[in-house]
């Protein structure tokens, strides 16, 4: 069914980099998670609270489980709802969402397990803020080396966390990407098929991720990217309109790192949690 509505899918035209230059990030916050209760998780107890009181003026909005569907719905066309609402597996349905509400809302994404260190308004440097229209953070770097086996990338980028402007031509390009990557995959699937850690990797996470932003680097400097030129930055690189920030601002973690904690460069934490994936296998 997935394929029979790609082939009639509807993307919205991107809007052109130098008209987004002209544009603010909007000041939105956006999180998914089952329910919307104020502490998600044990383990994320004061997190959404601290994303409102560390960035006061920006609007908060949680979507669920419950009300997704008719999110998507209400917003999108319905080649593209259709396809979000088929999606049975909840991680597959979260990181669609995800890049659904990126391109159309944009501000910033951030998973429910990610806990705010600095206000938003300080994510972009000033000598860059008429210049950036997407912010990413490195995730992970494997010193030129495939950051998993066939790989023809060195880093991995962080989608658990996104500051982005609507309509940002690579989101839009993501999207289009992600959907093709699922009608494959089920393509494949039976009913009663599992689908495997890698899977999701490749389909609709980081991996998938990762190979449209390089992409979009390569077509924009006209110089293939494959993430060695960002092999241990230390400070934010600009790359086109996307403003790319080293692994200690969005994936610093207290036993590997290049910061001690309190350091205003780091942005944001992530605990990584992935309850998700015990489900994925392989």
């Amino acid at each position: 069914m997935i394929l029979d509505i790609l082939e009639f899918s509807s993307f919205p035209p991107p809007t052109d980099p130098v008209s987004l230059n002209q544009q603010p990030f909007p000041q939105k916050i956006w999180q998914s998670w089952k329910d919307d209760s104020e502490d998600p998780t044990e383990r994320t107890v004061g997190f959404p609270h601290k994303w409102r009181m560390v960035n006061p003026q920006h609007r908060y909005e949680r979507i669920t489980d419950d009300n997704c569907n008719a999110y998507v719905r209400d917003r999108f066309p319905v080649d593209i709802s259709q396809v979000f609402t088929s999606l049975t597996d909840p991680i597959l349905k979260a990181d669609l969402l995800r890049y659904l509400v990126m391109m159309l809302e944009g501000g910033v994404w951030a998973d429910i397990d990610v806990l705010p260190h600095q206000p938003i308004s300080s994510w972009v440097p000033e000598r860059y803020q008429n210049a950036v229209n997407l912010v990413v953070g490195v995730e992970n770097d494997k010193h030129k080396r495939p950051i998993w086996p066939g790989s023809p990338y060195s880093i991995q980028l962080a989608q658990y966390t996104i500051l982005a402007k609507p309509n940002h031509p690579a989101i839009v390009t993501l999207v289009d990407h992600v959907t093709k990557n699922l009608a494959r995959l089920f393509e494949t699937k039976k009913p009663s098929d599992r689908v495997t850690f890698a899977e999701v990797m490749s389909t609709t996470g980081p991996f998938a991720f990762t190979e449209v932003m390089m992409d979009y680097f390569t077509e924009v400097t006209g110089t293939k990217h494959t993430g060695d030129e960002l092999d241990g930055i230390t400070e934010p690189q600009l790359i086109g309109d996307v403003l790319v920030l080293p692994i200690d601002s969005f994936g610093w973690l207290p036993q590997e790192h290049q910061h001690e904690a309190g350091d205003p460069s780091i942005l944001v934490e992530h605990l990584f949690i992935g309850s998700w994936r015990a489900e994925h296998l392989g």
